[in-house]
């Protein structure tokens, strides 16, 4: 399995994990998030999509994909920054995470309908390390938020570069999806097919008040391919700033 970078901080990498955290049945039906309102708030949203998954057609309604999930869970990375004391409640995450795919079109494999995905999905916080002035962990920052792709905002989110690569402290979401396989062997390791993010400043806000509106904002992006850009998020819906930035793509 492609990992995102991570440094050598203490925190072990949960996606070593995921074959083990395996969900194949069904999620139990608990009350949402009880989160604090929100004002409105910047966020960034990109999906990188591999040569591979370029070559396969998004699911529609007519023609869903079906998967396994793997709940990563809660990370925090980099310096600690005691966002565990607020630690989001995982159900609800898992059930608005699940339904956001649903949107997309991707739908929990059963006996009738085998999984052709894996799919990944981590949430957390991090936080930069500093070494003198030297942040020494911002590939591992940069990974969650622009992903894979080179930066290059466009004109319309110009305005928006010193968010896009800042190394401030950042809530984060990824999804990332991997063609299914039971268990993967040196010859036939996990393959990645695309990778979503969504992110958000820390400052002001525990994770717990922000994880639904980033899993809102990374909706849209789920297996399509996303150049890095600016979405505003507020208590009345969401408003993009700045050029389309999910690209539709035709395979046949």
């Amino acid at each position: 399995m492609k990992q995102l970078p991570r440094q050598a901080t203490g925190t072990s990498n949960p996606l070593n994990r995921w074959a083990a955290l395996i969900a194949c049945g069904v999620l139990l039906g608990f009350g949402s998030a009880t989160a604090a309102p929100m004002t409105e708030r910047m966020m960034i949203v990109t999906t990188d999509v591999t040569k591979v998954g370029e070559k396969i057609a998004p699911p529609t309604a007519e023609r869903p994909v079906y998967y396994v999930p793997v709940f990563v869970g809660y990370s925090e990375l980099g310096e600690v920054a005691q966002h565990y004391q607020r630690k989001p409640p995982e159900e609800p995450i898992q059930q608005a995470v699940v339904g956001a795919l649903a949107k997309q079109h991707y739908l929990l494999a059963s006996r009738e309908h085998p999984p052709t995905l894996t799919i990944a999905i981590e949430w957390g916080t991090i936080t930069p390390v500093f070494i003198g002035q030297t942040v020494i962990n911002s590939a591992e920052i940069r990974a969650r938020v622009l992903g894979d792709q080179e930066f290059n905002p466009g004109a319309k989110n110009a305005a928006y570069r010193p968010e896009m690569l800042s190394l401030s402290g950042r809530h984060y979401l990824v999804i990332s999806a991997f063609a299914y396989q039971r268990k993967p062997t040196p010859n036939h390791p996990d393959m990645l097919l695309w990778r979503a993010h969504s992110s958000t400043d820390h400052w002001g806000h525990f994770l717990d008040e922000t994880i639904q509106p980033l899993i809102a904002v990374a909706t849209p992006a789920l297996g399509r391919p996303t150049k890095p850009g600016v979405t505003w998020h507020d208590k009345t819906g969401q408003v993009e700033i700045g050029e389309a930035v999910v690209k539709e793509t035709d395979v046949k």
